[in-house]
Order: C-alpha cells, then structure tokens, then sequence
C-alpha cells in the first residue's frame, strides 16, 4: 500500500514524473501522495485560481497512473535501500520491535510503513492489483478547505475527480492482537550505540473511543507535553535524556500506547525504572487538583493553533472522515476536555496503564546493559537478534 502510494506521481497517461513535476511547479502548487497506518493520501495545495488546471494533474495521479517500469524500480530499489539502512538505527530497532509484539506480523500495524526485507520481492502487477483494488469513489472521501463554495467545486469535479472509477474497496480482516505473556523486557542488541531506546506500551484505543478525552488529559500529565511527568524527571530533573514522553497513537482499530525516550546507555536500568514508576502513579495514585487543571488548560487551549491554516482546517475534518467522527466533533472538543475530573482520569489510567499489561523493550548495546536490566529483577529479558526484528 505504502509503495503504490509513492508510485501515483511518479507518471501518468500524459506525464512522466519529471514532466508531472514541472507541470505542478508552474503552478506553484504542490502536491503529495504517501500512505499512513489507515489511508493513502493524495494532497493537493494550489491558489484559488489555479485551481482547475491544478485538479487536472490531481485527477490525472489518482484516476491515470500509469507505475511506469523504470519508476517503479526505482522507488522500490530506494526504499529497500532505506530498510537496509534502518537496520542500523536504534530508534527503528525499537519501534519495529515493539510493533511486532504488540500486534504480531499478520495485523497491519505489526509491519513497518516503510517495509521490509521483502520490498525486494514485490512486483510491478502487485502494485498495479493493489492500485486498481483500493482507489474506487466508494473508497474515497474528498476533503477541500479554500476560498470556494460547495457548487463551484461540484461544477470542477465532474470532469476530474469524477473519473474515479465506481465501487468499494476491498472487506479487511483485521485480525486481533496476540495475547501477551506477562511483562517481559525484550531486548534488541545494537552494538556500539551511545544511547538505548526504550518503549514502554500497550495495543490500547482507537480513535473512535468514547475515552478519548480521558485518554489525551491522561496522557498530558504523564507524557503528552513539556512539563509532563516522563520529560520532568527523565530529562529535568535526572539528565538521562534529551527528552521524554508518551502518546496513546489512536487510529482505525485500536493503536499502541507507547511511552518512549533515547537514553544515555549507562542510565539505562535506571531509566526503565523511571518509565514503570511513573506510568504506575498515574494507575495508583489521583493527580491533583492543580496538575490536572493545567494539562486540561494545555490541552483545550491548543485547540486553535490545530486550525490556523486552510491545510489545518482540511486535515481536521478529514479526521472526521477517516475516522468516522460525529460532525460536530470540533464543536465540543474544549467541553469535553475540560469535563474530565479526577475520577476519570484514575478510572482509565487503572483500566489501560497498568504496567503488568505492558511490554518493555530496550534497543542498545546488550553488552553493557543486559546484566543491569536483568539485576532489576522487575520482568525476564529476552534477547532479540536484529536480524529478528525485520
């Protein structure tokens, strides 16, 4: 998905990439195409009045791709080179290891947005199948945001996007995350590395989740911004880290909770203490009074800055589209979240931040820290080889 995604601009029925590019930039438009965990995107900013010529070359990437050969195995050949390449950073060590945990390597979360080792080994057709199956109007949700009426749109759109061809996408069986056996430190050797990743998680929410104002207050105090709890004692207040924190990553289907730092290697041990002693406080204890109404205030506040500009406004309500979120969803965010009280943030923090749900896993130098996690005594290591974790 994510490769067909980076093949739409690269020719279409009247262009070549070199000539598609050229045509957006005497425009002075730009425009994008790329893949997330829930959708492929085709993104499109241009001046209102170029906006019809520059819907033609949109239509032209979504509806007449053409996945010219010598493209296509140039992209593929650069993202297998970027898999390779990733196989060295700590920080792609973690996330990927921790992705297959969590949700094993049948659910599409489990699996790398950028690939595998096995990039090498799809074909031009799979791509080309794959186009065909998923970009049908039934599939699709268009999302404009501009100085322009719904009628004058529509009256654009019939000779361009309207050529969409008809019908669904395909039924997906998403399957359920594995069970996990207990809480375990899973650890990923990267020889040499000045700093260890640590993660720090669960399979938790999905966007649609009618905790989700419970969920962003909870998260803010304890990893959601500056001041929260991880980065003040992780980076503040004991110097282990650049910076530290912690997101509930809310999609489709239910996403991970992951806190997350790099730390310094010899801190290591320590660090993972941190991270459980402060994920446990927030399960055990009440946040006061004065620490919840600031994370609220942070939180309700920022709400304008996530729509200062026309591409803002069209990623909002796309949110609403992709998600399946009730129109007026923006209409009550600020409400919503300065109604959650100290009972509902101890309620979820005890339903989804319990530690002895979560998995633990450290990309480092194993021959400096593996004795020091072990002698915590706090879960059993696993080695991981990172040959594995690919």
């Amino acid at each position: 998905a994510a490769l067909t995604a980076d093949m739409l601009d690269e020719g279409t029925a009247h262009y070549d990439a070199v000539g598609l590019a050229e045509a957006v930039d005497r425009l002075g438009a730009s425009l994008n195409t790329f893949a997330s965990w829930d959708a492929s995107y085709v993104d499109l900013t241009v001046l209102r009045p170029r906006l019809e010529a520059a819907l033609e070359l949109m239509a032209e990437v979504v509806v007449e791709p053409t996945f010219p050969e010598d493209e296509f195995e140039r992209v593929r050949r650069e993202r297998a080179i970027r898999v390779q390449q990733s196989k060295d950073d700590a920080r792609t060590l973690a996330d990927n290891q921790f992705a297959r945990l969590l949700f094993g390597e049948a659910h599409p979360y489990g699996r790398p947005l950028l690939g595998t080792p096995e990039l090498e080994t799809v074909g031009r057709d799979e791509v080309l199948a794959a186009y065909r199956e998923t970009f049908r109007a039934g599939n699709a949700g268009l999302i404009v945001a501009g100085d322009i009426t719904a009628d004058e749109l529509r009256g654009l759109l019939e000779p361009t996007l309207g050529r969409m061809p008809e019908g669904e996408g395909p039924a997906l069986d998403v399957p359920a995350p594995p069970s996990l056996a207990g809480p375990r430190i899973y650890l990923v050797d990267k020889p040499g590395a000045a700093q260890s990743e640590v993660r720090v998680g669960r399979v938790a929410l999905p966007r649609a989740t009618p905790e989700y104002y419970p969920a962003i207050v909870t998260n803010t105090v304890l990893g959601g911004s500056f001041t929260s709890r991880l980065n003040s004692t992780l980076r503040e207040e004991k110097g282990y880290t650049y910076g530290a924190g912690s997101s509930f990553q809310m999609r489709r289907h239910a996403g991970p909770f992951v806190a997350r730092a790099g730390v310094f290697t010899p801190v290591t041990d320590s660090s993972v203490v941190e991270f459980v002693r402060q994920i446990r406080r927030m399960h055990d204890e009440p946040v006061p009074e004065d620490e919840l109404a600031r994370a609220k205030n942070y939180v309700a506040l920022r709400l304008p800055q996530r729509f200062e500009t026309v591409s803002d406004l069209a990623n909002r309500v796309s949110e609403l589209v992709l998600y399946e979120l009730p129109d007026d969803t923006w209409d009550g965010y600020v409400d919503g979240v300065l109604a959650v009280d100290q009972d509902d943030v101890l309620a979820f923090a005890r339903r989804w931040l319990d530690v002895n749900d979560m998995v633990i896993v450290v990309a480092g130098d194993r021959s400096v820290i593996e004795q020091p996690l072990r002698d915590l005594g706090i879960a059993e290591v696993v080695v991981v080889p990172p040959e594995a974790v690919f």
